[in-house]
């Protein structure tokens, strides 16, 4: 049930959030943590890390998207309507992951009997994922608007007010170091078919 206190201010405070209040977005972290992380950890296999990964990931979009909070509706709905989509992108990427390792023929345990894949999986998946998360603070905003937001390099300019070919820049420079990351730290047949679940 919700708390009333925060039901009669949050439109305010969503208003707050959206001017870059860091005080009402902690409160409505803090509110919502709780009822998303209950959604969301049964869709992990129960794993308390994975499920505070998406979390993050969901706040951190919420605050580079702050701006359109402003006439919403229902901000619970649009949270949840968020972590459902975050679902469904990590599924994509781990059965892409599957099908990668099946093509280089390595092959399931029985499922009775403990498994290295979903470990195997999981050392490329957090390889790309530091690499991602050493890129320079510009170039990383601008390499999550172009593949997690699915933004067009022109919206990306224009929401940054830079030109297209500084986004162009920032991009080739962006998966340039990714790859480079990826060479070193992982099986060199698996690097451009890992790249290609995230690319």
């Amino acid at each position: 049930m919700k708390n009333s206190e925060l039901l009669a201010d949050e439109k305010v405070l969503l208003a707050r959030v959206a001017s870059g209040d860091s005080n009402a977005y902690a409160r409505i972290y803090t509110f919502y943590t709780p009822l998303i992380y209950r959604f969301i950890y049964p869709f992990t296999n129960a794993s308390k890390e994975h499920t505070e990964e998406i979390i993050q990931d969901i706040f951190l979009k919420i605050w580079m998207r702050k701006e359109t909070l402003i006439g919403l509706r229902s901000f619970e709905a649009y949270l949840f309507k968020m972590a459902k989509h975050q679902l469904i992108d990590a599924r994509k990427r781990d059965q892409c992951l599957q099908k990668i390792m099946g093509q280089l023929g390595y092959q399931e345990e029985p499922m009775d009997s403990p498994s290295d894949n979903n470990l195997i999986y999981s050392e490329y998946l957090n390889s790309a994922k530091a690499a991602i998360g050493s890129l320079t603070p510009q170039r990383k905003k601008i390499f999550d608007m172009r593949t997690q937001q699915d933004m067009t390099i022109d919206e990306i300019a224009g929401s940054l007010n830079i030109t297209r070919s500084a986004v162009k820049k920032q991009l080739y420079e962006a998966i340039n170091f990714i790859k480079q990351h990826l060479h070193y730290h992982t099986d060199w047949p698996l690097l451009f078919l890992l790249i290609a679940c995230f690319f």
